[in-house]
């Protein structure tokens, strides 16, 4: 029996450099030891060691951490030894030898061991050879551990508990989804989730698994339209058949065992990819529960996902879009909402009635229950009062750059400048200081004002410079506003911060409209022109107007709901070369804070109430820069562009304003041309026939203009409401020209064009009004014809496109 040791011995490499005597020495304090398939040689957490050598069979080094199943770490073959390093430091052993077939080892215990290493010490050099190389080896089965590790937290996802609101709608909606839910949970087989984008599969696949599933079952989540390149050469790789419950391996179905497996968009793995999953689905049986999901109709799942893998899919269930529900859509908004409150720890904001009417109005072919979610979420977030209203809902696709910029922050000086603000900061008090110096000197020395010309560039110089402007520029003149300034100095001290009413919000194009008749006819009517006194009281009236507003409702409403003058250059705006837009994909990917609407500590947030991804017009925008200085993305631009491009590429505007263009449009008949049948002696006849003409014109403008472009049909801007909008360079002409008459000496200023004819040289005398008129008429109707020209084409290169597609 001895020899048979010795000869065994003599085949292990460890014992190769040993004598045959020292090798029947060594063999005398060796013992056989057999052990069946499955046994176990050393147990993890043993305190009693010994050395052993395989001579015959297999085992695997198995490991257990934490209550987990075991895993294989690594397997020894016949001349194989262990458990020596257990010996060497002492301590329990710290993983299980497993039999993997009928084994037979020598056994020496540890009095023999010690023996050993004293009889020849040189023995310790190979065991830390061999320590040194199993660690070598280990750290590198740590190394692929660690990544599966990763990559199983990375899928499971069980904080899904958290993202999922857990509302489906109307008590009915709530109702049949229970029921399904319940039925899926008593049920066996794997299950197909159909609907649209935004539905709500992968939150009814979640409460599947939580129903089905113990409470700390994975659920893995893989995408389809990657599934391919990431997972395909991943999910026939099986367990060793003759253990499955011993090996961890990285295939998707280990990953989710005893959980779930939900593969989004099923139908987009390619068929073979789909062949090959199917036949992983029967090899692992149940293994896990697969729920796939799809973008198609119950009756086409045969022609989008295979036979094969079809048959895999014992039940199938098919989520209504959000548009054929929309009785759920407020219960859906307010809870949400309260989700949200609670999580925050805020009150909880209910929606306004015309918000409610918004949110109904909607279709969400975008994202379905996602997109209310979006919508909601970013309303409660920028919403400052318990109250969310109009102003706080932004639909629809983000803003796009519609043709070739140049962004001017690309200037670091100019970007500098903006970031700082210092320098805006100071030209709003350098203004708000002059105009409070121009009120004082037109109340109480009005003769001073007249005498040194600066009442008449006020009117003269200053109405129609906004005129010129405006067009170009854009609200350039609100950025550094008085009546804006001083409004918000005393906002900043006095602030009730009432919510705005829906109705000012919903009718403000009409106020905008009354108040800007009323502003020209007062001026008319009381030769505003040629009295300091009452532009005075129209100023004062107008800032006392604009504080009193600040004190009632946040941010600047009366600069986005009242003002006439910011009504009129808002409109002139539209098709500016100067605009402020954001890169959306920064702002949709990174911004999580709103800072461009919130604002931070050191400076407000957007006084017109504009959330920049969304801004695509120049409308409300009154060049204030704060956002640029707040947006801690870089997503903010500030663009040259083709004037007048934006007309036809106008959505998200107020189509209201096709009103008040017909109104600018109106008044221009009275103003021009109603002024030369005016007499002394006829003068209060004159003001009675004027204003009838004047608020006639006006109110048929604005109701034609109505009837025509039939405003607020659709979400975004309407053919008719863009031709509406092309007209604005020929109203802007129109106002214009009104103002030329009234700049200061333009009537005696002539010029004179000398020709020479056979009886001599001819003069002949041009008034610089009459030049002007006709300069600013030409320009009127050649820029408002271009813009309708080319809205019209824009509109037909759309249609084609569509239909084409």
């Amino acid at each position: 029996m001895i020899d048979d040791k010795a000869y065994s011995l003599s085949k292990i490499e460890l014992l190769s450099d040993l004598s045959s005597t020292e090798l029947a020495e060594l063999a005398f304090d060796f013992q056989w030891e057999n052990y069946g398939t499955g046994a176990e040689i050393i147990k993890q957490g043993q305190a009693e060691h010994a050395f052993y050598i395989l001579i015959k069979g297999k085992v695997d080094v198995m490991i257990r951490k934490e209550g987990q199943r075991v895993r294989r770490v690594r397997s020894i073959e016949p001349g194989g030894s262990f458990g020596e390093f257990s010996l060497l430091d002492g301590k329990p052993a710290a993983t299980t030898i497993l039999c993997q077939e009928e084994c037979s080892v020598l056994t020496l215990d540890a009095e023999g061991f010690a023996r050993m290493l004293l009889r020849w010490p040189w023995l310790y050099q190979r065991f830390i050879g061999k320590l040194t190389q199993n660690l070598n080896e280990a750290n590198l089965i740590l190394s692929e551990a660690k990544y599966k590790e990763v990559l199983r937290s990375a899928l499971q996802l069980t904080q899904y508990k958290d993202k999922f609101y857990g509302l489906w709608g109307s008590p009915r909606t709530t109702a049949e989804i229970e029921r399904k839910l319940d039925e899926f949970s008593q049920a066996k087989g794997h299950i197909l989730l159909t609907g649209e984008r935004g539905t709500g599969r992968q939150m009814m696949a979640w409460y599947i698994h939580q129903r089905q599933a113990l409470t700390e079952a994975p659920f893995v989540v893989v995408d389809g339209r990657r599934f391919d390149q990431q997972w395909r050469d991943l999910i026939l790789e099986s367990d060793s058949q003759e253990n499955p419950s011993s090996i961890y391996n990285s295939n998707l179905f280990d990953i989710a065992e005893g959980g779930t497996l939900f593969i989004r968009e099923i139908n987009l793995l390619s068929p073979h990819t789909q062949l090959k999953l199917a036949q992983a689905i029967n090899f692992h049986k149940n293994k896990c529960i697969v729920i796939g999901s799809l973008n198609s109709e119950p009756d086409d799942l045969d022609r989008v996902i295979i036979s094969e893998l079809r048959k895999c899919f014992v039940h199938t269930y098919e989520i209504t879009p959000l548009r054929k529900r929309k009785r759920d859509i407020p219960i859906l908004a307010q809870g949400f909402l309260e989700k949200l409150a609670n999580k925050n720890q805020r009150n909880v904001p209910i929606l306004s009635q015309e918000a409610t009417q918004l949110l109904l109005s909607h279709h969400y072919q975008q994202g379905n229950v996602s997109e209310l979610i979006q919508v909601i979420e970013r309303a409660f977030h920028i919403a400052e009062q318990d109250v969310i209203g109009l102003e706080q809902i932004f639909f629809g696709p983000t803003a796009e750059q519609n043709g070739h910029t140049i962004n001017l922050l690309g200037w670091p000086t100019l970007k500098g400048l903006l970031m700082k603000g210092s320098l805006i900061g100071w030209l709003r008090r350098s203004v708000a200081t002059m105009f409070i110096a121009l009120v004082l000197l037109l109340l109480f020395r009005p003769e001073v004002a007249v005498s040194t010309k600066v009442f008449a560039l006020v009117w003269g110089l200053w109405w129609p410079a906004l005129a010129l402007i405006s067009p170009f520029l854009g609200r350039l003149w609100c950025t550094v506003c008085p009546f804006s300034t001083i409004m918000d100095f005393v906002q900043r001290r006095i602030h009730k911060n009432h919510p705005i009413p829906q109705v000012i919000i919903k009718y403000d194009y009409l106020i905008f409209s009354i108040l800007f008749l009323t502003i020209f006819w007062v001026e008319v009517i009381t030769d505003m022109r040629f009295n300091p006194g009452y532009t005075a009281i129209l100023l004062i009236s107008i800032q006392a107007c604009a504080i009193f507003t600040a004190i009632l409702f946040p941010r600047h409403t009366w600069c986005r709901h009242f003002c006439p003058l910011g009504g009129f250059i808002g409109t002139a705006s539209v098709g500016a070369m100067l605009e402020v837009r954001a890169d959306t994909s920064v702002c949709l990917n990174k911004c999580t804070t709103f800072e461009c609407y919130v604002g931070t500590k050191s400076v407000s947030g957007c006084p017109m109430s504009q959330h920049l991804p969304y801004l695509d017009n120049n409308l409300d925008c009154k060049l204030c820069f704060n956002c640029v200085r707040n947006c801690p993305n870089g997503s903010v631009q500030v663009n040259l562009r083709f004037v007048g491009r934006e007309v036809w590429h106008l959505v998200r505007v107020n189509q209201g304003f096709v009103v008040f263009i017909g109104v600018m449009l109106g008044i221009l008949v009275p103003l021009n041309y109603f002024g030369a049948f005016q007499t002394k002696e006829f003068s209060d006849a004159w003001k009675a026939w004027f204003t009838l003409f004047y608020w006639g014109s006006g109110f048929i403008g604005g109701i034609v203009a109505w009837i025509i472009a039939k405003p607020f049909k659709t979400k975004s801007a309407s053919l008719r409401v863009k031709l509406i909008f092309a007209l604005t360079p020929l109203v802007l002409a129109g106002h214009i020209i009104y103002q030329v008459a009234y700049i200061p000496g333009i009537r005696s200023l002539f010029f004179a064009v000398v020709y020479k004819t056979q009886a001599g040289l001819e003069m002949y005398n041009i008034s610089a009004a009459f030049l002007a008129y006709s300069i600013v008429s030409v320009f009127g109707l050649v820029l408002t014809g271009i813009t309708i020209a080319l809205v019209l084409l824009r509109t037909k290169i759309k249609r084609l496109s569509q239909s084409t597609t």
